[in-house]
């Protein structure tokens, strides 16, 4: 019998929860796992997808990826947390009992041309250091698995005020690409889910310091272009379905 499980980071708001909805609605018998900081939003969405999932598990992770800072430390939260969880899940033996970890947590950071240097080891160790840490760990209890970098354009394109997080993306496609070619057996996906109508885009067109940046992003609101992050979740969701690896663009 075939199973599906799902780990979700960032899954209390924006294109996480859209993809735990994505999810659901593609595996009605699944197992997700919604890791997010303790808030309201995580607590929602919590409440919201048990509602909707009722042919499946869900489960709730209270987990802060800021605390990134010193992964060697038996007492790291995050790591511990992570750890306690991918234990209490079988490992699958055979590829029909699929199990994904879609890796989207991260931030944004300062839109600051020069962004203050206190902000530099926050932001690339909650942009790259959770995430590697995260991806370790899973890729050693789960060889048999695949794995889901929500990367961005910024991986690949410079944008002007958005050093660290342009760095962070690129760093995480990287690091995922490499992953896949030490273990065959795993399967990983950078997918970049588009300029997408969420919390985040909002943030852009409120605090974006570069006035051409910011009136791109105001225009594509206005115009209707931006994405619509459940469309964007459900493709993620197919393309692993279909095996599919390396940088792939919601617009590809």
């Amino acid at each position: 019998m075939s199973s599906y499980t799902a780990l979700i980071t960032g899954s209390s708001r924006g294109f996480g929860k859209s993809l735990a909805f994505a999810v659901s609605s593609k595996y009605p018998n699944s197992t997700i796992y919604l890791l997010s900081r303790p808030s309201s939003h995580h607590t929602e969405t919590f409440n919201n997808l048990k509602k909707a999932h009722t042919d499946g598990t869900v489960h709730k992770v209270d987990i802060d990826f800021n605390d990134a800072a010193d992964t060697d430390n038996p007492n790291n939260n995050y790591i511990n947390i992570f750890k306690d969880c991918i234990e209490g899940i079988p490992v699958p033996t055979s590829s029909s009992n699929k199990i994904v970890l879609y890796n989207n947590h991260g931030t944004l950071g300062h839109l600051t041309a020069s962004p203050p240097l206190s902000s530099v080891p926050i932001d690339l160790n909650l942009n790259i250091t959770s995430c590697i840490s995260l991806s370790l760990l899973f890729s050693s209890r789960f060889p048999l698995s695949s794995i889901v970098n929500v990367s961005s354009l910024a991986a690949l394109k410079p944008f002007p005020t958005w050093s660290l997080y342009c760095a962070s993306k690129s760093a995480r496609d990287m690091f995922h690409h490499c992953l896949s070619l030490s273990h065959p057996t795993l399967k990983t996906l950078s997918y970049a889910p588009g300029a997408m109508d969420t919390d985040m885009q909002s943030h852009i067109r409120l605090n974006e310091s570069d006035v051409e940046m910011k009136e791109a992003f105001v225009k594509m609101k206005e115009e209707g272009k931006l994405v619509d992050p459940d469309v964007s979740a459900r493709k993620c969701v197919e393309l692993v379905e279909v095996g599919k690896e390396g940088h792939v663009d919601y617009w590809d």
